[in-house]
């Protein structure tokens, strides 16, 4: 038979988990059968400490908090006596088991458990119609995400009507934090999708300047490559797409698990479109804002963007990825300060919609990432403070009043003299002012030809060309392929988005 009950388990770290379970028990209770989800703590916890607590108990309200993780503080416990756990003090009978076998062939993992010590610590109360409703109403509620929304209410409506006729006021409370727990679920959207555009950065303002802040910044958003992603509540954590970004997107619901306090809902996240990894398109930031915000969502949070960087750990260094996931627009980052705050944006103007970004990228190599980018600012001098004065000014005085007038000409003269003075400072780990020797050759060509703005976004590959309108990008495209062989290079054309990611 199946008996409803609580059981405790202990982290490696010593922290107790509380989960409502159902055991398969046999009429002498020498052996439990638990069935927990293997995406959940009770299992993660049985996988690296095999053993815990089964406890039979009529403290409805008890069982209700800890279906819903509103177990906080937790209930008065005392050490288990056989096994290394606790016992909930107001249980009526505790069973201490370890886990024999464990079959993890199915979602829900089987776990076979002898009971090696058991206790009694009060009588269990006789039969009463609204506990057993309010079982059967903390079972809805750890369903939520599987069950049909008219079914959920179908079913709360009939055992309303039971509770009403036999509640006590204990039982009253317990079935109203289910009923309101199962109502603020169906309120969430059920599906959603995010649309983010890819970033082009145009180099730091400052490195390792004392007394003054790090990093900072300029760049736009354009509004492709982009990352396309779609999720929904599902009975387990699985993701689909790219294969080249599955493992990132693991990681990252993994962290994000991590980071939580309370377990937000498994989600089946499809993976449409990314953008080129290591490309200097910020395809990182832009994926795993993506996962935040689509798991946040699902779990009725709607923070800042800060607050999704702050969950996934970006913004160390440059925010124009943050805030462009945000806001859109071509950014001015003014960077971290001493309390390592991500940098706030000082400046935001929108692109010319007509303007167009020729991006031209070489088919073999990538730009610096992980720990051969950290090992790279490590590596790199201190930028001169006069270095950083030039480069505000170039972005005050310069580049975003041109961009205000739609000053083509302008602006790409102040964006190329920008991207070749920061690009100096990193000169000593990147080879030059670009990375790449066929992408250096590609911009002296370009501005041969009359490209007054041209550059290389971030670390590269990656160089972007402006053009006034689609018609000279179209053709620029042709020349550039032309000149380097379109064997060697991947050249697209993309609009400046003046918008944060579309999520729906």
């Amino acid at each position: 038979m199946i008996l409803e009950g609580l059981v405790t388990t202990v982290s490696p770290g010593g922290v107790v988990n509380l989960a409502p379970m159902g055991p398969i028990v046999d009429e002498s209770m020498t052996r439990l059968i638990l069935r927990p989800f293997q995406s959940s703590t009770t299992f993660a916890n049985l996988q690296d400490r095999p053993e815990g607590v089964f406890h039979v108990l009529d403290d409805v309200l008890l069982l209700a908090r800890a279906a819903i993780g509103g177990l906080d503080p937790l209930p008065e416990t005392f050490p288990a006596e056989t096994i290394d756990g606790v016992v909930v003090a107001d249980a009526c009978r505790w069973y201490e088991f370890r886990v024999e076998a464990c079959d993890t062939t199915d979602e829900r993992a089987e776990l076979t458990a002898r009971v090696v010590h058991s206790g009694r610590l009060r009588d269990l109360l006789g039969f009463q119609r609204a506990r057993h409703a309010v079982v059967e109403a903390a079972i809805l509620a750890t369903r939520v995400h599987l069950l049909p929304a008219e079914e959920l209410r179908d079913q709360f409506q009939k055992l309303a009507v039971i509770v009403e006729k036999t509640a006590g006021p204990s039982e009253r409370e317990a079935f109203g934090l289910l009923s309101g727990h199962v109502e603020t679920h169906l309120s969430r959207p059920q599906t959603i999708e995010v649309t983010t555009g890819a970033r082009l950065h145009f180099g730091l303002l400052a490195l390792e300047t004392k007394g003054a802040r790090q990093f900072g910044g300029a760049g736009l958003m354009i509004d492709g490559p982009g990352v396309r992603l779609r999720a929904r509540p599902a009975e387990r954590d699985e993701v689909l797409g790219p294969h080249q970004s599955l493992e990132r997107v693991r990681d990252v619901l993994a962290r994000l698990r991590q980071a939580s306090s309370v377990e937000g809902p498994q989600v089946r996240l499809q993976i449409e479109e990314v953008i080129p990894p290591h490309a200097g398109l910020g395809s990182g930031t832009q994926l795993e804002l993506s996962v935040a915000r689509v798991l946040a969502g699902l779990n009725g949070e709607w923070p800042a963007v800060t607050e999704l960087a702050d969950r996934v750990g970006r913004g160390n260094r440059s925010a124009i990825g943050l805030h462009g996931f945000a806001h859109g627009g071509l950014l001015v980052d003014s960077g971290r300060d001493g309390r390592g705050a991500v940098g706030p944006v000082v400046a935001r103007v929108e692109v010319p919609g007509m303007w167009r970004f020729l991006l031209v990228r070489p088919r073999q190599g990538q730009g610096l990432s992980g720990e051969a980018e950290s090992d790279a600012f490590h590596r790199l001098p201190p930028m001169e403070a006069a270095t950083t004065a030039e480069l505000s000014r170039l972005l005050i005085q310069e580049i975003l009043p041109a961009v205000q007038q739609a000053d083509l000409k302008s602006a790409g003269e102040g964006l190329f003299e920008y991207g070749r003075i920061s690009g100096e400072v990193f000169g000593e780990v990147q080879g030059g002012t670009i990375a790449d020797p066929g992408m250096a050759r590609l911009v002296e060509w370009a501005r041969e030809e009359g490209v007054r703005g041209v550059g290389q976004s971030s670390w590269g590959p990656t160089i972007w060309m402006l053009c006034p309108g689609p018609a000279e990008a179209e053709a620029l495209a042709v020349a550039v392929s032309d000149f380097a062989g379109p064997e060697m290079v991947e050249v697209t054309i993309a609009s400046p988005r003046n918008r944060g990611a579309d999520v729906g």
